[in-house]
């Protein structure tokens, strides 16, 4: 699922097992964004909907690090983003979720 983080900053939203992962959508090959223009759907998945990937240059990644397995840029990772899952007190089947700038990976629950 692609996002647009407060300041601007193309993101995409990956949704786990174990929960969501959240990455900067750039592929570090050539820093540019992994998306191109006709995408549609989640355009990040791969056919299985089982890597994250690249369409400029068929990068894949793993999506619970963003480690690219295959491609150009085999071993480098894709920037990860902080999640926050927070529980919705008024609507206790909703979760809210919060995808912070800063870098890090984690996810947190509250």
């Amino acid at each position: 699922m692609a996002l647009t983080l407060d300041d601007g900053r193309p993101a995409l939203l990956v949704m786990q097992s174990d929960g969501p992962r959240a990455f900067l959508d750039r592929c570090p090959h050539q820093g540019s964004r992994m998306l191109t223009e006709d995408e549609t759907g989640d355009p990040y998945m791969d056919a299985t909907g089982g890597l994250i990937l690249c369409h400029r240059h068929q990068a894949c990644f793993e999506p619970h690090h963003g480690t690219c397995i295959s491609g150009p840029c085999v071993g480098q990772r894709l920037t990860a983003l902080d999640v926050e899952l927070v529980h919705n007190d008024a609507s206790p089947a909703q979760l809210l979720l919060w995808v912070a700038a800063g870098s890090g990976g984690e996810m947190r629950e509250k």
